[in-house]
């Protein structure tokens, strides 16, 4: 095959791949069920656009939700900066940093979750939302 074939050909694999991982609006349905399919989770709670729900480990009391996504911590911690007041969870602290960020917020229940990002295998990105802890 020559080189010209083996372009063309690269380019349509990388066009149908990204057509087939393009992340989901925000609010978008996908994005919602995504965050609904977890018991722990309540209904509405804003999703990061293209995050993926994961499974959870057993041992860990705390943790409400786990979703692990390609956008860089940044992304992921200003989108919850933002969609957390919007969807009616009041900011308790903001707190940035390099390993872990973490935003403490209001529940409806009256009590205090957080949302930690947190590095993740293969260069992703991991976003709990969990119960309040020190």
């Amino acid at each position: 095959m020559s080189i010209a074939r083996l372009m063309v050909v690269a380019v349509l694999a990388a066009g149908c791949s990204q057509q087939s991982i393009s992340p989901p609006a925000a609010g978008s349905p996908s994005t919602q069920a995504s965050a609904a399919a977890s018991s722990s989770v309540p209904s509405g709670f804003p999703a990061l656009p293209g995050a993926i729900l994961v499974g959870m480990p057993g041992d860990d009391p705390g943790l409400m939700g786990l979703w692990q996504s390609d956008q860089p911590g940044p992304a992921a911690y200003d989108f919850y900066a933002n969609a957390l007041p919007a969807a009616g969870y009041p900011i308790v602290g903001l707190y940035p940093g390099g390993e872990f960020a973490i935003i403490r917020f209001g529940a409806p229940t009256g009590d205090i979750w957080q949302i930690v990002v947190r590095r993740a295998p293969e260069g992703r990105m991991a976003i709990e939302l969990r119960l309040d802890r020190p």
